[in-house]
């Protein structure tokens, strides 16, 4: 029952999701995945930095939902039913119901607020396969051998979603087998509900499920040809990526407590570190240790990305909103108590009062969440009305999203040139090549492989190449998109092509006329 009213709860929080527009990310992985059912090879043909599982992921919402500019916001709310269901069973195991249901809904909210940018990321997906894995590990019934083996299976994929799932390594492998209780035992780890041969057997078939799950992949890259361009954009170009980001920011710990601050907040932070000190004030730190355990791990599986993207804080919010419930429901208990002594002693005005103060704490967040409520509903009913129209005037898009002049150039494909056109798009705007159905004659359907200083030069030589063996009949060059968490500069795409990138400057000069600008998108046509 209780689980059925989260999950209503749920839903009026996430179903304004369905009238979100695509973000850069999104339109990267739908655009990818769509090529690739066309015979495509990732890396090989299709160039992006993150790990295969996304796209391969993306591959099924693309053959499900084709084209639809509403995909994204449908994936994030059938995610976040599922995603909602596993944090109600984790929580429940540990924490009690009560805490259960308030860190469904709380993380619910928290989905909800961040919007459309962070929609149906990797680490979203990441963390419904850990969780998976982490309830097939923790069965010990007749299929449990089976069930180890789905789980490594499960974690396979959740790594190459993202590699720093391993953080996740011992809440699937240690978590489920260690006897928790109710009872205080000192500081000291619960002891092992199995013993070491059985561990070691039920870890060796996860561990084969798991391998198995890697090598699949890998095999499948080497069988189409694509490993030495993985190799080169994973293994080679990824980590330099990674550790550019300390070698060029000279405040990182300054970036960093900014980026905590917006994506997790301190009172986060804070809630963590009292509801450890309530725990073991009231001798039940063991049986709610996993919770903490899992939301350290969440956090190192935050702190491995060094930019601390929004996103990259999903791996942590199912765990801290479990804690705020926790200590929620401790806070409740501590003014029942009060409240409780003050009336058994006649001091009745005293336990009304108390009671005033808690219904205040309980008030405080609603007048946001209320508000919050009706933009959600004001956004349902415009999207509902005129769709197209919504998506250009999205009211709560980012700066270098650009959904209007998007809309036009894709508008102008559509009424001007056929699928046989190439088209190029100098910038990262991934969407105009989705929701136009045409295509770059180049593997580089972002600019940011060849802007950045963690790119090998050879690659804007292969740009060069790739348009003279094939000329796209429209090149298009964006304005004010500059990304300097990934580029490292501030230049937008047209005063990099102008300054610092003299081959396809005199490439585009030499062959194409500017045939329409509007807003931030320059359209080119070949002469």
């Amino acid at each position: 029952m209780w689980l059925g009213v989260s999950l209503l709860a749920v839903g009026l929080e996430g179903i304004h999701s369905i009238c979100y527009p695509i973000a850069r990310d999104q339109a990267t992985y739908l655009y990818i995945a769509q090529r690739l059912w066309e015979g495509k090879q990732l890396y090989l043909n299709l160039w992006d930095n993150k790990p295969p599982g996304i796209f391969f992921l993306y591959a099924l919402f693309v053959k499900v939902f084709g084209t639809a500019m509403w995909s994204v916001g449908m994936v994030e709310i059938l995610w976040l039913i599922m995603i909602s269901c596993f944090i109600f069973i984790f929580a429940e195991r540990y924490l009690g119901t009560a805490p259960a249901v308030i860190a469904v809904v709380l993380h619910a909210a928290w989905r909800a607020s961040l919007g459309y940018w962070d929609a149906a990321q990797p680490e979203n997906f990441l963390m419904l396969f850990v969780l998976a894995a982490f309830f097939l590990s923790s069965y010990s019934g007749k299929w449990r051998w089976l069930c180890d083996f789905i789980s490594g299976i499960l974690f396979g994929a959740a790594f190459w979603l993202k590699y720093t799932a391993l953080a996740f390594v011992p809440l699937v492998l240690i978590l489920p087998y260690l006897g928790f209780t109710w009872r205080e035992d000192g500081l000291r780890l619960p002891p092992y509900t199995l013993s070491a041969r059985d561990w070691v057997k039920r870890v060796g078939v996860w561990a084969a499920g798991f391998a198995g799950s890697v090598a699949a992949v890998l095999g499948y890259i080497r069988w189409v040809g694509a490993w030495p361009a993985m190799k080169e954009i994973q293994f080679q170009v990824l980590p330099r990526y990674n550790a550019m980001v300390f070698e060029r920011a000279s405040h990182y710990w300054l970036y960093a407590k900014y980026q905590i601050s917006a994506g997790l907040g301190w009172w986060s932070l804070l809630v963590a570190a009292a509801a450890i000190l309530v725990a073991r004030y009231t001798h039940n730190l063991r049986s709610t240790l996993p919770v903490f355990l899992a939301a350290a791990m969440g956090s190192v599986c935050t702190a491995m990305q060094a930019r601390l993207p929004s996103y990259g804080f999903e791996t942590c919010y199912p765990f801290f909103a479990m804690l705020w419930g926790y200590l929620g429901v401790k806070v409740f208990q501590a003014f029942r108590l009060v409240s409780r002594q003050c009336w058994g002693r006649g001091w009745r005005l005293a336990a009304v009062l108390i009671w005033m103060v808690f219904a205040n704490l309980i008030y405080l967040p609603l007048p946001h969440e209320v508000a919050q409520f009706k933009v959600y509903v004001n956004d349902l009913q415009a999207w509902g009305h005129d769709r197209d129209s919504f998506y250009r005037n999205y009211p709560w898009a980012r700066p270098i999203s650009h959904f209007d002049g998007q809309m036009h150039v894709i508008q102008y494909l559509r009424e001007n040139s056929s699928p046989e056109d190439g088209v190029f798009v100098w910038g990262f705007e991934p969407l105009i090549y989705f929701q136009a159905q045409r295509n770059p004659p180049t593997r580089f359907v972002s600019n940011l492989a060849l802007i950045s200083p963690w790119t090998p030069p050879a690659w804007r030589l292969e740009l060069i190449r790739n348009l003279a063996a094939d000329p796209p009949e429209y090149i298009i060059v964006v304005r004010r998109d500059p990304v300097p968490m990934i580029s490292f500069h501030y230049l937008d795409s047209d005063a990099y092509l102008r300054q610092r990138y003299p081959a396809l400057r005199e490439f585009v000069t030499s062959h194409y006329q500017r045939v329409d600008d509007y807003q931030d998108f320059a359209i080119y046509r070949h002469d």
